[in-house]
């Protein structure tokens, strides 16, 4: 049974590689690549923006960004 798999990925340019696509097309398989910006389709730009959020809020009586980072509710 041949199977047709679909690789989904973002536009960063290290995966726009042409060989990428060929290698894909030799083994039968699509490269589908997301729009130019996309983050409903990455879900994981929702926790960098949260973190990114929180971060601009709570760095000024922070000592230092470690500090800042660990008072995020997402790594406690």
């Amino acid at each position: 049974i041949l199977v047709s798999i679909h690789y989904i990925m973002d536009n960063a340019r290290f995966h726009r590689m042409g060989k990428l696509e060929l290698l894909c097309e030799e083994f039968g398989h699509k490269l589908l690549p997301l729009p130019p910006y996309s983050p409903e389709y990455n879900p994981i730009e929702k926790t960098w923006a949260h973190i990114k959020k929180h971060l601009k809020k709570v760095l000024p009586s922070c000592n230092t960004f470690y500090e800042a980072l660990l008072s995020c509710s997402c790594f406690n």
